[in-house]
């Protein structure tokens, strides 16, 4: 016997509020308040299909401590390239 799923479109394309979910972590992403160090983010993803001459971007929301975590990373592997020429 096959059993197939049936998935609806809250399921396949996330919940009405995913566009502030952190994309890293999934935790909820506020608005920046302008207060204390706790500022989200926000990550950027380059890419291009096949022959496109356009490249396509995407900018999702990141959480104060993702957006930290993965900024001082950058910074770190920049500082390493420099240092390698």
């Amino acid at each position: 016997m096959t059993r197939y799923a049936v998935l609806g479109h809250e399921v396949l394309f996330g919940e009405a509020d995913a566009a502030n979910r952190c994309d890293v972590c999934g935790e909820a992403v506020d608005e920046d308040t302008g207060e204390g160090h706790a500022v989200p983010g926000r990550a950027l993803y380059l890419w291009s299909r096949g022959a496109e001459e356009r490249a396509r971007h995407d900018e999702p929301p990141l959480c104060p401590s993702c957006a930290a975590a993965l900024g001082l990373s950058a910074l770190g592997r920049w500082e390493i390239e420099e240092e390698e020429g």
